[in-house]
């Protein structure tokens, strides 16, 4: 399983908590601990979704395309969805239908993943980036506040 919704919502967070500032893809992947090469295709992605827009010259780099409070983490996730295949794709799959199993499997992974692809959209479309930053500022109130002790 690859990482590009985590890598990609750790950026679209760093970018809301730059509060407007343009954030270059080196800071950003500095902080993802991934090469710079990774976020900018990452960016590419999440640009030509409409999540992200570049500023060019002297102190450029990446920001929100929108508010915070206008992308969620389904966003996110359908953005980097495009560019890979699903993980619970079947569809794709071709079984020896001569096989016992193989006559069945297809249509009944789809009954089980189903619902469970439906329950993860959803959870993912009722946090909001906002919502994330929000979840991250109280981490890191408790993560120094405890360290500082």
């Amino acid at each position: 399983m690859n990482t590009r919704f985590a890598v990609a919502t750790h950026i679209m967070a760093y970018l809301a908590h730059s509060s407007g500032q343009p954030v270059s893809s080196d800071v950003l992947a500095g902080s993802a601990g991934t090469h710079p090469v990774v976020v900018r295709r990452l960016l590419g992605t999440l640009a030509a979704a409409g999540l992200v827009r570049s500023q060019r010259g002297s102190g450029g780099g990446t920001l929100l395309a929108r508010s915070p409070a206008d992308i969620s983490l389904l966003d996110v996730y359908r953005a980097m969805q495009q560019a890979e295949p699903d993980l619970f794709q079947v569809g794709s799959t071709t079984p020896n239908h001569q096989c016992d199993l193989g006559r069945v499997m297809q249509q009944t992974l789809e009954g089980l993943f189903g619902p469970a692809i439906e329950a993860m959209y959803t959870a993912l479309a009722a946090v909001s980036l906002a919502q994330l930053q929000q979840q991250l500022h109280q981490r890191l109130a408790d993560c120094c506040s405890q360290s500082s002790a």
